[in-house]
């Protein structure tokens, strides 16, 4: 009888009955969302000593999952729209998301322009002189939707190319950009190239997923999480990070203790909140950046003790979520929600998320 309900449990958490979406997917989504306001509030408080030394250290090591993680959940729902054809991918992908990017872009500049030097660090946003290119160049904190919208149009083209050989091409791609062997001259080319492998493999190994999702348990999660730090740390005390294989290694290891995480997580009440987060994170990473600069440029000039800095991190991280929902709700509540949709009859309403 254990046997049979732990069965069905499983099955429950990684899918759900009703369109068969992947039960823990906004679980993982909730997880790459806080981790990525988390990673701007550390790029942004840093250069003013607001980090601790061994926070800034962590941010960095989950750069392996945050964004991998994140495109893999993206393109585990990108089959049904490729079947709608072009006119619906046109729609509810390219024009929904460079519409998105340009006036985001834009509204970041509009607010961070004006916040006193420092605010925002200099690679963080585009500039005056760059703003023009940003067809051309795509904005640094902006960058996935552009991502989302090139990948679509690719995948549209490469549809009738079979999945292994498109996994295949975008490993050795992300190989070859993770040790710097390939390298594009702007960081979010960089990080498009580079990561398009997880975009892939949501798209063609759903059922992989799956599995993996399927079989998670705590002892699989730390075996996971032991063996990305020991690859981590084996690359760095060793020198290997920019070995052809070992930045993908770590990619490959991280992403999977993330499926692995976000499945054991559903599981769990407080799965619920993170799973809330991951259907709303369009609002949360369209807005959250201009949130966190200009509570940096509250913050600036204090000079807290070590231990308090955790907690002034922590606070800009959780208070940037709420308020980008807050506005989410309040621009929706006065009839401004093209700013997170197209305008008009052009409107897709689409899942947030």
């Amino acid at each position: 009888m254990t046997r049979t309900r732990t069965g069905r449990h499983r099955a429950t958490t990684t899918r759900q009955s009703a369109g068969g979406r992947l039960g823990c997917v906004d679980v993982a989504k909730g997880i790459s969302i806080v981790l990525v306001v988390l990673h701007h509030a550390v790029m942004f408080l840093e250069p003013h000593g607001l980090v601790p030394g061994p926070l800034a250290t962590l941010n960095l090591a989950l750069t392996s999952m945050r964004m991998p993680l994140f495109l893999l959940a993206s393109g585990l729902f990108l089959a049904p729209v490729l079947e709608r054809g072009w006119r619906t991918l046109l729609h509810r992908r390219v024009a929904l998301f460079g519409w998105l990017y340009l006036l985001w872009t834009l509204v970041q500049f509009a607010v961070v322009t004006p916040l006193p030097a420092g605010s925002a660090p200099d690679f963080a946003v585009l500039g005056a002189a760059e703003l023009p290119l940003v067809l051309l160049y795509p904005d640094p904190s902006m960058w996935f939707l552009y991502a989302l919208a090139l990948y679509s149009v690719a995948a549209r083209l490469l549809r009738r190319v079979p999945g292994w050989v498109l996994l295949a091409a975008t490993g050795v791609l992300s190989t070859l950009v993770g040790a710097g062997i390939v390298e594009f001259g702007w960081h979010a080319w960089e990080l498009t190239a580079r990561y398009a492998f997880f975009f892939v493999l949501g798209w063609h190994g759903r059922r992989f997923v799956e599995r993996v999702a399927a079989r998670s348990s705590p002892l699989w999660v730390v075996t996971a999480a032991v063996l990305a730090v020991a690859v981590a740390g084996a690359s760095v005390l060793l020198g290997l990070h920019d070995v052809p294989g070992v930045a993908f290694a770590l990619n490959l290891v991280a992403v999977t203790g993330g499926v692995l995480a976000s499945a054991q997580l559903a599981r769990w009440r407080i799965g619920r909140g993170v799973a809330a987060l991951g259907r709303r994170t369009l609002p949360i990473y369209l807005a959250n950046v201009p949130l966190v600069a200009l509570l940096t440029a509250l913050l600036a000039g204090i000079d807290p003790p070590a231990a308090a800095q955790y907690g002034i991190v922590a606070l800009v991280t959780a208070v940037a979520v709420a308020l980008s929902l807050a506005l989410y709700r309040g621009l929706v509540a006065v009839r401004a929600g093209w700013f997170y949709d197209l305008p008009g009859r052009w409107a897709v309403h689409p899942r947030i998320g």
